[in-house]
Order: C-alpha cells, then sequence, then structure tokens
C-alpha cells in the first residue's frame, strides 16, 4: 500500500513537471489554447480567452472553477485535468449548457454530476459534451430525483460509458428501473446504488460480470430474488445494510462463490437458515448487528472455514444465549463482536477449535457468569471486553490459556473480590480495567504476575487501605516463593513486606484509585512504582498527609487528591528532608505534582509548612522536588478562618491546642485554653473571662520546646499580678506578652514583671499612677514595644508629674498615648506637666511669656542690627551718639598712621583728587601713609610694604582693574590680610573703583574676602561716612577741635610731594620710581563724585621751609592739586630731603 501510494505520487508529480516544461516551450499553446480549434483547460488555473458568459478562475493550485452564467450562476464546474471534473447545478433553474465554452479535458478518473437533471432524449456523456471527455473511469450520478422535470434513469443514459469502471448513484431518479439498466456497462466492477431504491429486477446485474463489489446500503428492499446475484461470479464484497430485509434465503448467494464480505445489519431478520452461507466458503467477514434475531440455528457457519470477523452486536431483541456449536472449529476467526445482544449466558463450548480469536467483545450484555472453559482454546487473545455486564466473580481457570491477552476490561460488573490466580497467567497484560465493581478485596499476591501492567483502573469500588493487603492469598506451591522474601531487582527498588498487591507492579504508568474508601496513599505506590505517571487518588477517605506520603520516587507524577477529606497536611519536615536528600534527586528530571483543591482543610498549626509552601516562604530546593497545587483551596476551620484561601491565611494565625485528649500530662492551667504557634515558637495562654482573682500557674514552654507565653487574662478580677521570685518555677518568667485589660489592677511593681516583656496590655484597670522605679525600668527596657494603658484613672496632679513625663518621653512605644486620660477628663496627650500644679504655673506662666517678649524683642533688634549694622554705626558716629560702640581699642595707639593707601598708580587721579585729600582735610583729619610721600627711597620695596602696613590701624586697597594686574597691589593685600588673621581684626578697608566684573572670577584670596566682609563701593551716597566709619576710631572725633593730628605730629597734611605736575607724568607704581610712567591712570574720575571738597588747604601751621638744588620757590601755600606753581626741586622740606621724581640721578 505504502509503495503505491509513492509510485502515484511520483506520477503525479511528473505529470506536473511535464505540464510546466510543454508552457516554457509553447507559451501560445496551452490547453486552452490551440487544441483542435477548441478551448482547452489548464491544470493550473489558466481560463480560456473565450469565456462567453461565464466566468473561470483558478481555484486551489491544478483545480481551475468556471461559473455560468457569470452574473447569475447555474452551473459550477470545477475541474482538476486527469483527475476529475464536477458539474454542480442550481435547483429549479433553466438550464443552458450549450452557453458552457467548449472545453476539452480528455481522459479523467471521475466525473461527477451532482442535483443536475437528467435528459430525456441525451445520454450522460451527450450532456457533459462540453466537457470534451475522451473517456470516464468514475462516474457519480448525485440527487437527481430533486428535479421534477429530470427523466428517470435507463439504459440510454449510459450509453458510450463501456469503459466506466465505477458507478455511484445516490438520490436518483429511479422510479421504473429496467432489467437492462446496465447493459452499456460490462466493464463495470463497482456499483453503489443506495436511496430510494424499492425494488430490484431479478436480471438487473447480469450484464455485469466483472463486478465485484456492490453496494445497496440505505434503500427500502424489503427481499431480494434468488436470482438476483447470480451471474456475479467476481463478486466480493455485499452491502445490504440498512434495508428492510425480513428474509434471506440461501439461493441468493449460490451465484457468489467469491463473495468475501457481507453486511446483512440493520434490517429486520428474525431468522436465518442454518445453512444460509453453505455456498459462501471463501466469507471472511460477517456483519449481521442491528436486527431482530431471536434465535440462531446451530451449524450457521459451520462451512465458513475462512471467516475472520464476526460481528453480531447490538441485536433489538435479546437473544440470552447462543447456539453450543456456533463460534466453533472456525480456525481463521479473529475478531468477534457480540455486544449489546441481550445475553445472560454463554455455553462454555462456544468458541471450542477457534484458537485465533484476537479479539473478541461480550460487553453491555447481561452475563452473571462465564464457564471456566470459555475461553480454553484461545491462546491468541489479544483483547477481552466483558464491560457492563453483571459479573459477580471470575473463575480461577477462565483466563489460564490466555497468556498473550493484553487488555482485560471488567469495568461495571458487580465483581466483589480479586483472587491472587485469575491473574496469574496473565504476564503479558498491559491494560485492565476493574473500575465500577463492588470490588473491596484484592489479595496480596493478585498482580504478581502482572509485571508488564500498566494501566490499572480500579475506581469505583470499595477498596480500603486496610482491605488492599488483608487477604495473604492463597498458599504458595512448594516450589513457588513467597514474594516477601524475594530480593528485587535493582532497577524495582524493594518490596515492602505485608504491603499491597501494587508492590508488582514496576512498570505501572497510571492507577485510578478514584471513588473508593482508602484512608492513606499506599506505601508501595511510594517505593516500587518508578514508572508511575498519572495517580488518580479523588473521593476517597484520605484524611492526612505528610511529607512522608509525597516522597514517590516515580520522577515526574501527578497525583490527583481532590475531593477527599483531608483536614490535616502535616509537611513539618519536608523543607529540612528536601535538603538532605537533595543529592539523591538532583538529577531527576521532573518532580511530583500534587492537586490538592477541593479539600476541608484545617487551617491550624498542623498546616503551617504547608502555608508557608503554597506562600512561596521555603527554599527553592522544595520546589524543585514537589509541585503542591492548591491555589483553589479554602479552610473549612477554624471559624474565623473559615472560607479563606490557604495562599491568603496570616501563618501567625495557624494555632493548635497544647493539650490534646489523649494528652497523659496536661500542662495549660484548669479553666484556660492554650493553644501552640509554630510561627514564633510561641503558647498561648487564654484565661480571659474566667472570673480570676490572680494569675494561675503558668506552664514553662522551654520544657516542651517552645520559647515564650502569650498571655491573656483580660475580664478578670485580677487586682494583683504574680511576684516573679514566688513564681519562679512555674512560666511567668517566660511571659512576653501579657494581655491583662479589663481587670482591678491598681498598682504596678517592678517584681510583678518578667524580663524580656513585648507587650503589656493594662487598659481599664484601675492605675492612678506609675511609680518611679517602674517607669524607669519600663523606660529602659530594650524589648518593650508595646504599651497599652488607656482607660485607667490617672491622677493629673502636681505629684503625678513623674508619670506625665513617663508617657510623653515614650508615647511611641504608648499604642493608646491619644486616649489616655486625666481622672477629671482631660487629656494626657495635651497636658503638660505646668498643668499639673496651677499655683505655680501662673507665675511660670507670666515669667516665661516676659522672658519670651523680651526674647522676642531682643531678637528683632539683634535682627534689625545685624541686617543694617554698618549703616546703624555710621549713622551713630556721624552724629556722636554711643561713640562706645564705635571706639578704637587701645591696641592701636602706638601706630603711625591711620591707614595705609593701596592703589594701582594708573588710579593716581583719584587718589590725588579724591581719596587723600578728603581723608587728610577737616574734618576727617586722618593721617595717611601714602608711598609717594612716606617710603624712604632706597629701601627694599617688600620692607617698607610690611612695614607701612604693620604702622597703619588701617589698610585702605582701592581694588580696580589695574589693581588686580599689579603685582605689588596683591602683594601689599596679602600682607594686609596676614595682619588682619593674625591678630583677628578687620584692618581692611576695601574700596571698589570702577568695574572690576564679577567676584567669583577674582583670585581665591581675594575672592573669599569679599565674601565674608564689608567693602565700600565708590559712588555710593554713604561713601564717605562709610569709609569714616571704616576708619579707626578716636575716643573723640578727629577734628572736633579744629587741630590736625598731622599738624601736632610736625608732617604735613597736604599729602603731596613738591616734585611735579601730578596730573602729567606720575610716579608708578613702586619699582619706577625714578622711571617716567606714560600710560594714562584709569578709570577716569566719576563725572558725579561725592559732594566732599577735592583740594587740600595749606597746613595750618604756616608756609613750608623749602630748600633745594633747583629752583626754590618762596613761602607762599603750595596747592598741589592745581597746575599753577609747578615745582621740580630735589632738596629739602622743613628739614625733610625730597626727591623730584622726574630728577635725574644726578639731581639727589
Amino acid at each position: 500500500m505504502s509503495a503505491s501510494k509513492d509510485i502515484q505520487s511520483y506520477l503525479q508529480k511528473w505529470r506536473i513537471l511535464t505540464a510546466i516544461l510543454l508552457l516554457l516551450l509553447h507559451p501560445g499553446q496551452g490547453f486552452l489554447t490551440g487544441y483542435r480549434g477548441g478551448v482547452g483547460l489548464d491544470g493550473f488555473g489558466i481560463c480560456p480567452a473565450d469565456l462567453r458568459n461565464c466566468s473561470c478562475r483558478s481555484y486551489t493550485g491544478a483545480e481551475t472553477e468556471i461559473d455560468c452564467p457569470e452574473a447569475d450562476s447555474t452551473v459550477h464546474l470545477r475541474i482538476e485535468p486527469h483527475q476529475y471534473a464536477e458539474m454542480r447545478c442550481q435547483r429549479n433553474r433553466r438550464y443552458e449548457f450549450d452557453q458552457i465554452p467548449q472545453l476539452s479535458i480528455g481522459e479523467t478518473n471521475r466525473l461527477t454530476i451532482d442535483d443536475c437533471p437528467f435528459p430525456r432524449h441525451q445520454s450522460i456523456l451527450q450532456l457533459v459534451s462540453f466537457l470534451g471527455t475522451t473517456q470516464v473511469k468514475v462516474l457519480w450520478l448525485k440527487n437527481n430525483a430533486n428535479h421534477e422535470h429530470s427523466a428517470s434513469l435507463v439504459r440510454n443514459h449510459f450509453a458510450g460509458l463501456e469503459n466506466l469502471d465505477r458507478l455511484a448513484i445516490s438520490n436518483a431518479k429511479l422510479s421504473d428501473i429496467g432489467p437492462d439498466l446496465f447493459e452499456h456497462l460490462p466493464n463495470l466492477t463497482w456499483l453503489d446504488m443506495r436511496d430510494n431504491i424499492f425494488q430490484l429486477p431479478p436480471t438487473i446485474f447480469d450484464a455485469l460480470p466483472k463486478l465485484r463489489i456492490l453496494e445497496l446500503s440505505f434503500n427500502s428492499l424489503e427481499e431480494l430474488n434468488p436470482r438476483l446475484l447470480r451471474h456475479l461470479p467476481n463478486l466480493q464484497l455485499l452491502t445490504l445494510w440498512h434495508n428492510k430485509l425480513r428474509t434471506v434465503s440461501r439461493q441468493v448467494f449460490t451465484g457468489v462463490p467469491e463473495l468475501e464480505r457481507l453486511d446483512l445489519s440493520a434490517n429486520q431478520l428474525e431468522s436465518v437458515p442454518s445453512d444460509l452461507f453453505a455456498d459462501l466458503p471463501r466469507l471472511t467477514e460477517l456483519a449481521m448487528g442491528f436486527n431482530n434475531f431471536r434465535s440462531l440455528p446451530e451449524g450457521l457457519f459451520r462451512a465458513n472455514h475462512e471467516l475472520r470477523k464476526l460481528k453480531l452486536a447490538s441485536q433489538r431483541v435479546e437473544l440470552e444465549t447462543l447456539p453450543r456449536d456456533l463460534l466453533q472449529n472456525l480456525p481463521a476467526l479473529e475478531q468477534v463482536n457480540l455486544e449489546r445482544m441481550g445475553l445472560t449466558s454463554l455455553p462454555g463450548t462456544l468458541l471450542h477449535g477457534s484458537p485465533n480469536v484476537t479479539q473478541l467483545n461480550l460487553a453491555f450484555n447481561q452475563l452473571r457468569q462465564l464457564p471456566e472453559d470459555l475461553l480454553r482454546d484461545q491462546k491468541a487473545l489479544y483483547i477481552l471486553q466483558l464491560q457492563h455486564n453483571q459479573l459477580t466473580n471470575l473463575p480461577d481457570g477462565l483466563l489460564k490459556n490466555t497468556r498473550d491477552l493484553h487488555t482485560l476490561r471488567l469495568s461495571h460488573n458487580q465483581i466483589g473480590e480479586l483472587s491472587a490466580d485469575i491473574l496469574k497467567a496473565l504476564g503479558k497484560l498491559e491494560e485492565l480495567y476493574l473500575d465500577h465493581n463492588q470490588l473491596h478485596t484484592i489479595e496480596l499476591n493478585a498482580f504478581r504476575y502482572t509485571t508488564a501492567l500498566h494501566t490499572l483502573h480500579l475506581q469505583a469500588n470499595q477498596l480500603a487501605f486496610e482491605t488492599l493487603n488483608a487477604l495473604p492469598g492463597p498458599a504458595l506451591d512448594k516450589n513457588e516463593e513467597d514474594p516477601s522474601d524475594i530480593a528485587a531487582p535493582d532497577e524495582f527498588g524493594m518490596f515492602v513486606q505485608d504491603g499491597t498487591p501494587f508492590q508488582h507492579l514496576h512498570q505501572l504508568r497510571e492507577l485510578d484509585l478514584s471513588s473508593n474508601w482508602l484512608t492513606a496513599v499506599p506505601r508501595d505506590l511510594l517505593l516500587n512504582t518508578h514508572e508511575l505517571q498519572r495517580l488518580n487518588l479523588t473521593r476517597n477517605n484520605i484524611t492526612s498527609l505528610t511529607y512522608a506520603n509525597l516522597q514517590f520516587l516515580a520522577p515526574a507524577i501527578t497525583v490527583d487528591l481532590r475531593h477527599n477529606n483531608i483536614i490535616e497536611i502535616n509537611l513539618a519536615d519536608m523543607e529540612r528532608l528536601v535538603l538532605l536528600e537533595r543529592r539523591s534527586y538532583e538529577e531527576q528530571t521532573g518532580r511530583a505534582r500534587i492537586l490538592l483543591n477541593d479539600n476541608p482543610l484545617n487551617c491550624n498549626c498542623i498546616a503551617y509548612a504547608f502555608a508557608k509552601y503554597i506562600q512561596n516562604k521555603l527554599a527553592t530546593a522544595v520546589y524543585d522536588r514537589l509541585e503542591l497545587v492548591a491555589d483553589a483551596l479554602t479552610c473549612q476551620g477554624p471559624e474565623h478562618l473559615q472560607g479563606m484561601l490557604i495562599k491568603d491565611v496570616p501563618t501567625r494565625e495557624l494555632l493548635c491546642d497544647l493539650d490534646t485528649p489523649t494528652t497523659q500530662i496536661r500542662h495549660c492551667p484548669t479553666a484556660c485554653k492554650c493553644f501552640i504557634r509554630p510561627e514564633d515558637m510561641g503558647v498561648i495562654v487564654d484565661c480571659s473571662s474566667q472570673g480570676l482573682t490572680e494569675v494561675p500557674e503558668l506552664p514553662r514552654p522551654s520544657t516542651f520546646g517552645y520559647r515564650f507565653i502569650e498571655l491573656h487574662v483580660e475580664n478578670n478580677n485580677i487586682s494583683v499580678l504574680p511576684d516573679k521570685p514566688a513564681t519562679v518555677a512555674g512560666g511567668w518568667s517566660e511571659v512576653r506578652e501579657l494581655y491583662a485589660s479589663n481587670n482591678t489592677i491598681g498598682t504596678l511593681e517592678t517584681a510583678q514583671l518578667p524580663n524580656g516583656l513585648r507587650l503589656l496590655d493594662l487598659t481599664r484597670n484601675r492605675l492612678t499612677e506609675l511609680s518611679a522605679p517602674i517607669a524607669e525600668m519600663l523606660s529602659a527596657s530594650t524589648t518593650l514595644n508595646t504599651l497599652r494603658l488607656a482607660h485607667n484613672v490617672w491622677t493629673c496632679e502636681c505629684e503625678a508629674t513623674q508619670f506625665v513625663t513617663f508617657a510623653h518621653t515614650n508615647q511611641r512605644r504608648i499604642e493608646d498615648f491619644g486616649r489616655l486620660r486625666c481622672s477629671d477628663g482631660r487629656q494626657l496627650e495635651h497636658t503638660t506637666l505646668g498643668d499639673l500644679c496651677t499655683d505655680r504655673t501662673h507665675t511660670i506662666v507670666l515669667v516665661c511669656v516676659i522672658v519670651s517678649v523680651l526674647a522676642c524683642l531682643a531678637a528683632m533688634l539683634s535682627f534689625v542690627y545685624y541686617t543694617y549694622k554698618l549703616e546703624l554705626k555710621v549713622w551713630l558716629f556721624k552724629h556722636g551718639i554711643c561713640l562706645w560702640l564705635v571706639a578704637e581699642e587701645e591696641l592701636d595707639k602706638d601706630k603711625l598712621y591711620d591707614a595705609f593707601v593701596s592703589y594701582s598708580h594708573k588710579d593716581e587721579a583719584f587718589i590725588t583728587e579724591h581719596l587723600v585729600p578728603t581723608l587728610e582735610r577737616d574734618p576727617m583729619n586722618f593721617k595717611l601713609c601714602w608711598h609717594v610721600r612716606d617710603w624712604t627711597p632706597g629701601e627694599m620695596i617688600s620692607s617698607q610694604i610690611s612695614s607701612s602696613v604693620e604702622q597703619s590701624r588701617r589698610t585702605i586697597i582701592v581694588l580696580s582693574t589695574n589693581f588686580l594686574e599689579s603685582l605689588w597691589g596683591q602683594l601689599e593685600f596679602r600682607t594686609a590680610h596676614l595682619q588682619s588673621m593674625a591678630e583677628r581684626r578687620n584692618r581692611l578697608i576695601i574700596v571698589i573703583y570702577g568695574d572690576i566684573g564679577s567676584i567669583d572670577e577674582l583670585e581665591p584670596e581675594l575672592r573669599a574676602y569679599l565674601h565674608t566682609n564689608t567693602y565700600v563701593r565708590w559712588g555710593d551716597p554713604w561713601f564717605w561716612d562709610k569709609v569714616r566709619f571704616a576708619m579707626p576710631h578716636p575716643p573723640k572725633v578727629r577734628g572736633a577741635t579744629g587741630t590736625s593730628t598731622a599738624v601736632k605730629s610736625g608732617v604735613s597734611t597736604a599729602g603731596g610731594l613738591f616734585m611735579k605736575q601730578l596730573h602729567g607724568t606720575t610716579v608708578d607704581d613702586k619699582m619706577e620710581l625714578i622711571k617716567p610712567q606714560t600710560a594714562p591712570a584709569t578709570p577716569p574720575v566719576l563725572t558725579t563724585p561725592p559732594t566732599e571738597p577735592t583740594a587740600c588747604t595749606a597746613p595750618a601751621s604756616g608756609p613750608f621751609i623749602i630748600s633745594g638744588n633747583g629752583t626754590v620757590t618762596g613761602t607762599p601755600p603750595v596747592y598741589y592739586h592745581q597746575q599753577i606753581n609747578p615745582y621740580r626741586v630735589s632738596g629739602h622740606i622743613n628739614g625733610a630731603f625730597v626727591i623730584n621724581s622726574n630728577a635725574k640721578q644726578s639731581d639727589v
């Protein structure tokens, strides 16, 4: 068969390749053009150029569809060259076949005409002449009976089809079938006539000597003429299924000696003669189901030794039994189907002499018992189906010869026990179905020899764990060994002595034990069934699970435990054991999958580890070993957790009773309830609402593996807590959480509280205060984190300051701090120490108010002072008020100068015209150190800078862009700055002259100074007042008496040198005292200078005495800022020798 398909596929590919080559070589000569002047058809969907009024399109690959007419199709064609052509008509429409384009498809395998009327005076070939078919092998005529005007099929319709091989007529118009209907079909081998045939002429098939297959199903034939098949010597298959035959005679089959397959099913046969099939020696398959047989004759198949398949199933009338020799001595018989026949018993000799039966189906009968020798000769039996009967047991010897049995179906019977002998010979049995019986006992060795079993269904029985191994089975022969004494092979693990019958099923892959009475998972299934993949334990009575019940050695098993009565799942040791066993299964592929939903789980402490698993709180290795599916599992108890999903249950709520009814030594105090909590290994002792007057003696958790006590004594009459020394033998010292609300406790002592207390609830008692020791103890506790003290009668008087202080200090610990109230109703949260002693409070309040007002006033004055400090001091200094605030210290009394002026020589105009004159004349009269005037020629400049800074009370820095470029100016700044830092006094006065740019871009030291000190900017309306304020402050303001300090000291205050006109060439910076300066001074003097005068007056002491080596001018006063009297001398002025800066060295 496979080789034939390969050849056909090869030929098909060759045809397609040939067609492609033809198209490439002759592009204008396709199937649709150039073929005898007609219209050909391209198997690849190429449509003709002349479609007339039709449409043509490619359908799928080699198929083409044509609809005529295109707009409203009445005829639809689908064609694949060399394969088939189908024509389908629309009902009740006018057909114009002459409008269809002429095609030439040549030879075709199959022609189908569906729903089209037959012409009265044309053959079928003439009807489809537009196709251009030269030969048709298979013809299907369907549904022409739907047309009123269609002609009934007659002989002439088949004219020209002499080579037709197969003909199928379905729902055709055959109202008057002629005896010569098939006269033009001598080569027909296959004929299918179905639907609407009521009677056939006796000679209708006489013209079909080559007919091999005749199908007459779905007709209404009531009888068969004895001559009907007489001239069909090659007939091999006859199908008469679904007719109305009541009787069939032997003569009908006389002329068909080659008949191999016969189907008489679904008729109305009630009986047949015993020799009905006597002339059919080649008969191999017979179907007679769905009839009305009331009995079958003996010897019915006596002549049919080649019979292989027999189907008598589904009789409409109950047969009850069969003839004793019905199936005897049929050596070729392989498949027997006797299901649904109403059989209640079978003869033991039914199959004797038929040893090759492989499939026997006796299902859906009413068999109550089977003869022990029924299968005596069935050594080749492979499948035995006995399901849906009323069998109560099986004889031990029934299957002893069926050693090749592969599948045994016994479902839906009433079998109660399975003995050790019934399956003893079935070493090749792979599938056993015993579900839906009344099976309550399976002997221990029942499966001892069925080691190949891989599918076992035992659901819907009465099996209980105890009864699985209750019966040891019959005594073994002397030569047999007890399997419990046999060491199992390594690959099978080990036997469990006194185990279950499953201990032998090492190849078992599927086991269904659902709907039984099991109370536990059979241990054999854990250890010995290494290949087990599916284990169904649903709807049993399993009440508890441990990790030991889930340690399956099968690598990828799925265990269904849903719909049981599991109330406890104890996985306490699972995580530890998994981590210990990791090496033994780390190479294992897969993990056990356990389905646990739909069980009434009691969510107590036993479920703690299980809840942690479900909530992903265990080690990863656990989840690699085991998958527990409980996403929809809810708690059925206790009441406060009922209905909650286990995945959402807080693990702290999982508790168990400390003492159980079977506990011999009780730990829980009388009248109390005690629980254990694995979450924190705590013991909960609940003695609330018991009318207690004292705390009962408590157990010691440390003695039975727990850590502490959570004690509840709420709603009692306890007035005093126990004293620790008195209860040292009990568990009071191990209390960590104490709930004692709603009692009558009035006092609290340090000796009464256990060490390590974490929670203390004393609400609704009679406490009035906390003593200093107890308050100190509670405050110093490192473990106490929750304290509840509300609803007590707290005293809020002057003596209760200790408690009030404690409460406010520990409000983080006091959970109900906001609800603490004094005995007079005041909230402690809003009560201060001042509220406790009202007599002292008023005085304290008054003093506090005054102090607060003064502090606010001082703060305001300080704010104003520090905000406007400079302006305020300047104003006070200017008006001679509070001069002590601005007086100079005695530290500077020996200084020679009030200020040293540091500037760039390029800013000479500003110095000579504004700064020096204004500071040295009235009313300021400061003595300035000006290097042009006061330095000694010839000395080191750096030494003179240092000396000038040290001998001056202030250093005035004229900061300009020129200054920033002067190296000597920077040296003078650093020298003055260092002195200020050394003396921790501000001796620098920065005068910003002109635009110096951003301060942040200056040299770091200068930038830091300007950011942290006040400076004066030229052009400020308060410029001279701020400079005067920054200068040294004598006890009496200079100039107050009109006498200049400079005059008194005998030093000129004119400040100018009588050397040359200062607006021309100026004295250069330090190093250039003898070098003319040609660069102009920058920046120019502001156009709007301060209102102070800009020229110095003559010294008050009279004219200078001048002597020089040049021209000498007399005694009239000299104004060094005016451009008159240009003296250019070198000589003495009042005893001082003066050098002209423009003089030559020879002039000095």
